[in-house]
Formats: structure tokens, sequence, C-alpha cells
């Protein structure tokens, strides 16, 4: 068997008289019901998130190995700038002396199709919850509403707190797991309270979870069962831990650790399911490079 492989459209993040092109944190295939039949791609830059529709462009391919490929175009559907809060400066923490002028940057972004709810991880430490049902400003604009903000206290960790890394829904739409630099996760649970056109977004924090080295975490993922009772983590560490998805109150150390790579941190991870088995892949790098690991493949068997 041969896989062709082509690229058949791009798209810059940029103009050309940019002095710091972007870049590209978070990149998500998406269907909304708030734009029904059309395929959508997610993408993040700077502080702001795009939602792009791909479609057949007339131009010829300029690709020697396949001048018959059929080139797409990126057409703009929406875009969603965010902005400081009006006490960011005193009150959350931006990324220290990597980031000296405080300039906010989306570091991930996360759609949920139960809900159509997006959830974007901030440089500012917050988590801004978006949904996707543009309310109509006038024939030509729509504007997308935001939900809430979540965000502990200021100052609740003491100081070792920071922006956030990544962000990850369950399936149901009604749990999120936010993941902060300084090594922890947040649970919070949302829901919907009133009736009619009072129906607002109600967030909660659930747990916290404290594997309590002050390290990164890269990302979290719910799995296991159909009501995804475990949370995977993993990070600079190279470990990938289990979780309780159902914990309650501050956590400070998993079930057990998966898998233990200390010579290289782990920088992405996804699950499959077939029935009662898992797959689990991982991915990392050396010395602090994406490259020069391959990808290991675990499987893995959930017993209730």
């Amino acid at each position: 068997q041969k896989l062709e492989w082509q690229c058949v459209g791009s798209l810059n993040h940029f103009v050309e008289d940019d002095e710091e092109r972007p870049q590209i944190y978070a990149l998500q295939f998406i269907q909304s019901p708030s734009y029904p039949n059309i395929d959508i791609m997610l993408t993040s830059a700077h502080d702001s998130v795009y939602l792009w529709t791909i479609e057949n462009s007339n131009e010829e391919s300029c690709s020697s190995e396949s001048p018959n490929a059929r080139q797409k175009k990126f057409l703009s559907l929406s875009s969603i700038q965010f902005s400081h809060l009006d006490d960011a400066s005193q009150t959350y923490q931006f990324g220290g002396p990597r980031n000296p002028e405080n300039e906010l940057y989306v570091f991930d972004a996360c759609y949920s199709e139960s809900n159509d709810l997006l959830a974007a991880a901030l440089s500012d430490g917050t988590c801004r919850v978006l949904s996707l049902a543009a309310s109509s400003v006038d024939e030509d604009e729509s504007v997308q509403r935001e939900q809430c903000v979540l965000s502990l206290p200021p100052g609740y960790f003491g100081g070792r707190g920071g922006h956030l890394t990544a962000v990850e829904w369950d399936s149901s739409g009604t749990r999120l797991a936010t993941c902060i630099a300084s090594g922890r996760v947040i649970l919070w649970y949302l829901q919907n309270v009133g009736t009619g056109n009072s129906i607002s977004l109600r967030p909660s924090v659930v747990s916290i979870l404290d594997g309590g080295s002050g390290r990164q975490v890269f990302g979290a993922k719910y799995c296991c069962g159909k009501n995804e009772d475990l949370l995977l983590t993993w990070g600079i560490e190279g470990k990938v831990s289990v979780w309780d998805s159902y914990s309650v109150g501050e956590v400070m150390s998993p079930i057990c650790t998966l898998i233990s790579h200390t010579e290289y941190p782990i920088f992405a991870l996804d699950v499959t399911q077939t029935g009662a088995k898992q797959s689990i892949a991982v991915g990392g790098g050396k010395n602090g490079g994406f490259l020069g690991v391959p990808a290991y493949l675990y499987s893995m068997t959930y017993k209730s």
C-alpha cells in the first residue's frame, strides 16, 4: 500500500509588514450546529481564535509532484479577539520574565460539539468560554457571546500560578480541565441555570490536581468507560499520570503513573477506544526539541 501525501493549500496568520509572525497553538476541525452543513477549521494566533471554511480553489497546483491536485483556499468565517480583563494588571499572572509586557496569548483552544461552546486557555491564567451561537448585530456582522471566565482567586497558589497551557472538554460538554504552567490541573463543572432567555452558564471548581513538582503540564485527556472515569495528564517531566476524573477537593497525587520517560518531555497524547480496549499514543522530544523521539503506542484495558 502507498500513502500519497500532498499539500493542497496553506494559511498565513500574518501580513507582510508584521514584525513578529504568530505561532499557531490550537488547531481543530469542528462541526457546529450554529453553522450547519459546514466543515470548519479552528485556529489560534496571538490573542485571537479564528474560524475558517475550506473550499476548492480555481488556481492550478504549483507542485511538480502533483500537478493535477485540486487546490484549496481558506475563507474567513469568524474571528474572536480576547482582551485584558479590567483588573488584569493587578490580579492575574502573565508568565513572568518571558512575557514582560504582559501580552495576551491564546495557548490552547478546544471546542465541544455537545454544547457548542469554545474554551480558550490564555496567558493571563484565565479560561474564556464562549458560545459559537452568534448574536446578530446587523446583516453583515455577528458576534460570539462570552459565557464566563474561569479563574481561581488572585494569589490562590501563593505566587505559583501562571498562564494556562491547555484546556480539554469531556464528551458531555459539562466537565472541563484546565492545565496551569505551575503543574496543576483544575477540574471544572459547568451547568446552565435559569429558563428561557435568562439562561446563563454557571461554572464551579470541583477539584485541584496537584502533582507537587511545580513543573509544566502540557495537556489533559478524559478517557475510559462511557462516563470517562479517568483523566490522563502529561508534561515536561516525561510522565503520563492517571487521575480520577471525578475527584473532589485537592488531590496531591495521581492514582498511578502510566508512563515515565524522564529523559525527555511528553508534548502530545491521544486516546482511541474500541470496546473495552484503549489505545494511547504518546510523543515527545529530546533536549528541548520536538524531533528525534518516535511516537509510542500503548494498549490498555479498562475494567470498571
